[in-house]
């Protein structure tokens, strides 16, 4: 009974999305590219005010729903032959006045291309006709499935070219350190609807890897099918994150010796090794840490532990920007004669991240810097990643203080070891 129960929970369709205010939403990648054939205005006079109404081609953009879903938008230029000033625009729970001169009223509005509402013109409560666009897109691809679904594998069956577009996200549910993924997904359609549906945005849950089945029907033809909405959900989600890495670097240190002369010490390949955590406090906040180990003659250790908040992103939200504070740990010691340093250093830095780059699915660019905060220690940490699970990384760090200076630089390669909490 409680698996029944469970089930029955899948499939949710919220009113409120309805009104929708797309001024407000934010901006979107273009995705899909329309033409003047794919859209028709549809003018309804209901009085002799003779209606005119023109598209702007040029103004479609793609908004962002509850920075899931992508919609698109284009503006209608409406103009009536009529000073009447009682006349209003009323679209999605909205009213509009006009402006006006001697002989026509002027306005111009975002007409949502994948929404049911048409544009009513009103004098009071009088109905004095309607403006919409029959949008019946020709190309081959039209099924959108966003980026924020690209790590669940979303699939649709059951449709048949029809404009179609789904986001995700995820909601963390349960106790912490047993936390689990609910997986909630919008999705709309200009062509289709779910059977007795008013709506125009749709939404489901996904608890486990069961299907979601909706039947829809055809809004012009009535014609009604079956489309199955398939997902993979993990079945825990952790908060700590670690990873460990490899690889040759170039390792160079230098120190002076009684007489005020340059001891240097260079090595092309040195053993380097590194190990990464991430624990996620939210969705903008997480505590970051790393360690870095190079060794040969010389040895050098440079540890951080830092508190990252996402300050600003762009590029449709894929990129990111983070600050990075905290402290670190530095212990150097030139050869075993010399006395080692071991001591916290203050660098703070900044990160950047750009999400699937390239348009390729959960690959990531990443790179940031930490400089010194200090007049009397020299240190920077510079680093740029490359992955998706495993990743590259190219990573320059440079550190000197009193008479001692240690550079080192290379290629690692780092892998996810495991995931706590």
């Amino acid at each position: 009974m409680l698996k029944l129960f469970s089930l029955t929970l899948l499939f949710i369709t919220h009113a409120t999305y309805a009104n929708l205010n797309l001024g407000k939403a934010p901006l979107g990648e273009s995705r899909l590219q329309f033409s003047k054939k794919d859209l028709t205005l549809n003018i309804k006079a209901f009085t002799k005010k003779k209606i005119l109404a023109l598209i702007d081609y040029e103004s479609l953009e793609w908004v962002r729903f509850e920075e899931t879903l992508l919609i698109p938008k284009i503006r209608i230029k409406l103009k009536i032959l009529s000073s009447d000033n009682s006349l209003r625009l009323e679209y999605k729970n909205q009213s509009w006045n006009f402006q006006s001169s001697k002989n026509a009223s002027y306005s111009e509005i975002y007409y949502s291309l994948y929404e049911n509402d048409n544009i009513k013109i009103k004098t009071g409560k009088k109905l004095v006709g309607e403006v919409g666009i029959n949008f019946k897109p020709n190309r081959n691809q039209k099924l959108i499935i966003d980026y924020t679904c690209s790590r669940n594998a979303i699939e649709i069956s059951g449709l048949e070219n029809e404009a179609f577009t789904i986001g995700c996200s995820t909601r963390r549910i349960g106790k912490y350190g047993k936390e689990r993924p609910m997986l909630e997904i919008h999705w709309i359609s200009p062509e289709l609807t779910p059977v007795g549906s008013m709506e125009d945005i749709h939404s489901a849950t996904f608890l486990n890897n069961l299907p979601v089945n909706v039947e829809v029907e055809n809004k012009k033809t009535k014609k009604r099918k079956l489309l199955t909405i398939r997902a993979k959900i993990p079945k825990r989600l952790h908060r700590l994150f670690t990873a460990y890495g490899l690889g040759p670097y170039s390792f160079m240190t230098k120190t002076l010796d009684e007489n005020q002369k340059v001891i240097d010490d260079k090595n092309n390949i040195a053993p380097a090794l590194f190990f990464y955590l991430n624990y996620k406090i939210s969705e903008t906040n997480s505590i970051r840490g790393f360690d870095a180990a190079i060794f040969k003659e010389s040895t050098f250790n440079n540890a951080g532990l830092y508190l990252g908040s996402d300050f600003g992103h762009s590029l449709d939200n894929k990129l990111h920007f983070t600050t990075l504070l905290g402290v670190q740990y530095l212990h150097f010691q030139f050869d075993k004669d010399s006395s080692a340093i071991s001591e916290p250093i203050f660098p703070q830095g900044i990160e950047f991240m750009y999400r699937h780059a390239f348009d390729i699915p959960n690959y990531i660019i990443a790179g940031g810097v930490f400089l010194s905060t200090s007049e009397t220690i020299d240190y920077e940490n510079i680093w740029i990643r490359w992955g998706k699970n495993y990743f590259w990384e190219l990573n320059l760090i440079s550190w000197g203080k009193d008479n001692f200076e240690a550079t080192t630089w290379g290629l690692s390669i780092g892998f996810p070891f495991k995931g706590f909490l």
